[in-house]
């Protein structure tokens, strides 16, 4: 069994992507088209190429990860490797500003190709990393209080982020009221992510070395061929193909939902940054609360079962307070009242969101046992490297979506319409739960449970011995 400090040395590593996700997730879209300038369809469109991108890098890296045995492990030479390209790619991908003038052909060479070097980057550290924690522990349960506690790292790490962006940077100004339209404060907001992913890369590669020392190594043929055969044959098997397709549709109608949440605070909620920030500590308990339940509810329920009730309650809470607000049933726009009010929704909503990313990964590991059994190879480098592909599905297809609706409805920072508003808070409000009846239709299929998992371990157990 691992102890809290092993857990807590693992977790640390959750902290890049968490900045990453956020940013990546909440603000950049935001950045290029309200600050920067940029037409919000070509920005949905660079997004929607640096996924393209990823869908060929991830599956890729994973394998080789899988394949690499080193002096330090399998999984760490990538892990100290991807600082250079996130740190660089992060820190040039928020510093244009609209008085560069550049063209508009030039803004989106910008934000594509750094966005594609930041998210390469994070793919050469997220998805060994993830692997790593697949292999540490085997068992059912423990996996779920492992990948709870870095799912909690990672959100407690966006958050962070959203607090230095909305209460330091983005602080209402007498020029600014809304801060987050402020064009000098994003550079400095990226440095900071920046220097904050790079110092956490580095801590939690050191502080998880001796584990990549002490587990399996590759056997067999390292070849361009064998490495598409294996990723093919891993990610048809069954099991793994419910859990993927399901949770692609899970982030892309989430990536979507969340990619809107600045707009809808902005223009529908009317907002001031320091009125969002507040939302801030209602996440943080939310995360801790999701940390306490997961493990627990994993010991009395089904995972399938969990995720399918989490995904149901989810759709129902996310619309409600956009219905409210559009009848005038809340509390007054722009005031503190209606924070508190919001919270209610996000405490619901947010918790059972984040048990369902908690358990979803934890699932992964239990997978890779299935695909051992299958094929007497260990890959949980292939298997998380989808996983994180999700993530950026998350941020990155439902981010273009997003980018496509506000050039479609021919969105404007500067004076929206009221048509315009109805347009995102109908897409915000009923497309996303809509969306959400696809992966709960697939996750019902799922059929990995505690007993079948213990008897794959069994098998595997007799394997070795």
């Amino acid at each position: 069994m691992l102890t809290s400090k092993e857990k807590i040395a693992y977790a640390t590593g959750a902290v890049p992507n968490g900045i990453k996700v956020d940013m990546f997730t909440f603000f950049l879209l935001f950045y290029y088209g309200n600050v920067v300038g940029l037409e919000p369809g070509l920005a949905g469109l660079a997004i929607a190429i640096a996924l393209f991108f990823d869908a060929f890098t991830d599956p890729i890296i994973g394998s080789i990860s899988d394949r690499t045995n080193s002096s330090v492990g399998r999984r760490h030479p990538y892990l100290f490797a991807s600082v250079v390209p996130i740190v660089l790619g992060y820190i040039f991908l928020f510093m244009p500003r609209s008085d560069w003038e550049l063209t508009q052909a030039s803004l989106f060479i910008w934000m594509l190709s750094f966005c594609i070097i930041t998210r390469f980057g994070m793919t050469l550290f997220d998805v060994p990393h993830r692997a790593l924690g697949g292999e540490i522990t085997k068992d059912y349960d423990e996996r779920t209080a492992l990948f709870s506690i870095r799912e909690l790292f990672g959100w407690l790490a966006g958050l962070s982020n959203a607090f230095l962006g909305y209460y330091v940077f983005f602080a209402s100004t007498p020029e600014y009221s809304k801060g987050q339209l402020n064009p000098d404060a994003w550079a400095p907001f990226g440095y900071t992510g920046a220097a904050i992913m790079g110092l956490f890369i580095i801590i939690s590669s050191i502080s998880t070395l001796r584990y990549g020392t002490a587990l399996s190594t590759w056997e067999g043929r390292i070849t361009i061929k064998d490495i598409f055969q294996e990723i093919l044959m891993a990610l048809t098997n069954k099991t793994f193909v419910i859990f993927f397709f399901g949770s692609f549709g899970l982030s892309v109608a989430w990536g979507l939902g969340n990619t809107l949440t600045l707009y809808i605070n902005t223009y529908f909620w009317e907002l001031s940054g320091t009125q969002i920030t507040l939302f801030l500590p209602m996440y943080v308990v939310c995360a801790f609360l999701a940390f306490a339940l997961a493990p627990r509810l994993v010991k009395l329920f089904e995972k399938r079962s969990i995720i399918l009730i989490s995904m149901f309650l989810t759709g129902i809470i996310y619309p409600a307070p956009l219905i409210l607000g559009y009848f005038d049933l809340t509390p007054p726009k722009g005031t503190y009242q209606l924070v508190m009010f919001l919270w209610i929704f996000i405490l619901v909503g947010i918790t059972n969101n984040i048990i369902g990313n908690m358990i979803r990964d934890s699932m992964v590991a239990d997978i890779a046992d299935e695909v051992e059994l299958i094929t007497n190879k260990r890959q949980e480098g292939v298997l998380f490297a989808a996983l994180g592909f999700l993530q950026k599905v998350n941020t990155g297809f439902g981010t273009a979506i997003a980018g496509f609706v506000l050039s479609i409805i021919g969105f404007t920072s500067t004076n929206p319409t009221d048509d315009q508003i109805f347009f995102l808070i109908s897409t915000q409000g009923g497309l996303v739960p809509i969306m959400l009846l696809i992966p709960i239709a697939i996750f019902y299929f799922y059929n990995l449970d505690r007993e079948k998992h213990r008897l794959i371990q069994k098998e595997l157990n007799l394997k070795k011995s």
